[in-house]
């Protein structure tokens, strides 16, 4: 009876422990899941419902702003340049000259300057597919922005663009990942719900 009895609180305490063990996994792997199905979700777009929240037009898969060959004051322009910061990339003409690209550069400077405390986490950066030569002027306008050039055939192939679209616009994450576009004529509030968004839920930048 006594052993019995013993068996019984023994087998009692294994399946304690092993009960305990089980929690311990749950408690773990339930958060590891839910990081492994957010990011599925984020970079292929499975189980997102039609109904989406983004004003842009989400890349997938993300386009890598280390193949656009950039270039900046003679160097090439990459992720490190970032500095674990977010991106806006604008393309534009040499000279920036047509309402498209005007109307882009004044859509994300507004776009920058409404995030508030959060603007210095995203940089801006216009690119274009010559040799720069806008107005002294408008670069004043224009003071944090950085200015490139860009292999135009390494860029279109790389954003799977036909030509050559000035005041396009695109958000990289801090990895260097192209990952959201917008057309020349959308509205930079587009952008800003966009931005907010990520800057709130992005663990980097």
């Amino acid at each position: 009876m006594q052993e019995a009895t013993h068996k019984r609180r023994a087998d009692s305490g294994k399946n304690a422990k092993a009960k305990g063990r089980l929690q311990m996994v749950l408690i773990f792997a339930i958060p590891a899941f839910a990081i492994c199905l957010s990011y599925l979700m984020y970079f292929t777009g499975a189980f997102v419902p039609e109904g989406k929240t983004n004003k842009g037009q989400l890349i997938l898969p993300p386009k890598s702003l280390a193949q656009m060959n950039l270039i900046h004051e003679g160097r090439l322009f990459s992720e490190k340049n970032l500095e674990g910061r977010w991106g806006i990339i604008v393309l534009g003409s040499k000279d920036c000259a047509s309402k498209s690209c005007q109307d882009a550069m004044y859509q994300t400077r507004q776009a920058h300057i409404a995030l508030g405390k959060e603007t210095d986490r995203v940089v801006r950066t216009f690119v274009a597919d010559e040799e720069l030569a806008v107005t002294r002027g408008f670069q004043q306008e224009h003071p944090d922005i950085v200015w490139l050039k860009a292999d135009k055939a390494g860029l279109l192939k790389e954003l799977d663009l036909k030509e050559w679209s000035t005041g396009r616009y695109f958000i990289v994450d801090p990895l260097g990942n192209i990952m959201m576009g917008y057309d020349s004529a959308q509205h930079g509030g587009d952008l800003l719900k966009d931005l907010k968004r990520l800057l709130k839920a992005s663990k980097i930048g």
